[in-house]
């Protein structure tokens, strides 16, 4: 008689753990995330990712329970650890889509909008050019390998177990909305500002030669200052951006910690 082949059920259970906190992280992740990138797509990522990150993490990762209630809560919960973490990294690039909306808003472009096809909301096309900045300077300083690390240490910080939401996560996220729209008003701040000097200029000319169509004026006259503002501070924004991305790493591992 044949022997009985017995199949351990525990590395079953572990990657599906790991892989529920990794297709969390896929699904809001920056660039992962991204709504161009097909659903198929993203799922076989999530899986090649959860291949690659099961055998870091499986001894830290105490043997989850065979129930199919209790595994569920428990998988619900590593996703929605997953979604936090990338929701993280989106909270922060958020800042260059802020920046942009005023800038457009400023410059009376904002009726000329377009599907984002990260978010499927409507957006500008200087917002759609500031997330595509966003994820380039993300790309060429690792930014995408930040997240993996967050995601690997976040099981030596917390296990698997039931989903909850933490107050010091709720206040984490809470001021990173707050520093989004803090960072993106100072990035738009030399726009804006060039812009009111501009409607100055204006209404003192106004003044000064009323058979001037100002109206007519207000219009070429902004779209050409905020242009050349935006061309001559094109140089500094990388730097800018790599700033907002450092700051992105340490969020990523408060996040992660937590729970």
């Amino acid at each position: 008689m044949l022997d009985s082949i017995t199949i351990p059920l525990r590395p079953f259970l572990v990657f599906a753990v790991v892989l529920a906190r990794v297709g969390g992280l896929v699904t809001f992740a920056p660039f992962w995330g991204h709504g161009a990138i097909a659903p198929r797509v993203r799922a076989l990522l999530a899986l090649m990712l959860a291949f690659c990150v099961t055998p870091l993490v499986t001894p830290r990762i105490p043997t989850p329970p065979a129930e199919l209630t209790g595994l569920t809560l428990i998988l619900i919960g590593e996703a929605l650890i997953g979604c936090a973490l990338g929701f993280v990294g989106r909270l922060v690039l958020s800042a260059l889509t802020v920046a942009a909306e005023m800038i457009t808003f400023q410059l009376g472009l904002s009726l000329a909008s377009t599907i984002d096809p990260a978010t499927h909301a409507r957006t500008t096309a200087l917002g759609t050019f500031a997330q595509m900045i966003g994820l380039m300077v993300l790309l060429a300083a690792d930014g995408h390998h930040w997240f993996l690390l967050a995601t690997v240490r976040s099981f030596d910080l917390h296990t698997p177990s039931l989903p909850q939401m933490t107050p010091l996560l709720v206040q984490l996220l809470v001021r990173l909305s707050a520093d989004a729209f803090n960072i993106g008003v100072a990035l738009a701040a030399p726009v804006i500002i060039a812009l009111l000097l501009a409607e100055f200029a204006l209404a003192v000319a106004g003044r000064v030669a009323p058979q001037l169509q100002i109206f007519l004026l207000g219009f070429p006259v902004k779209i050409a200052v905020g242009l050349w503002i935006i061309g001559a501070t094109l140089y500094f924004l990388p730097g800018a951006v790599r700033t907002i991305l450092y700051a992105l790493r340490a969020d990523l591992l408060r996040a992660a910690g937590a729970f």
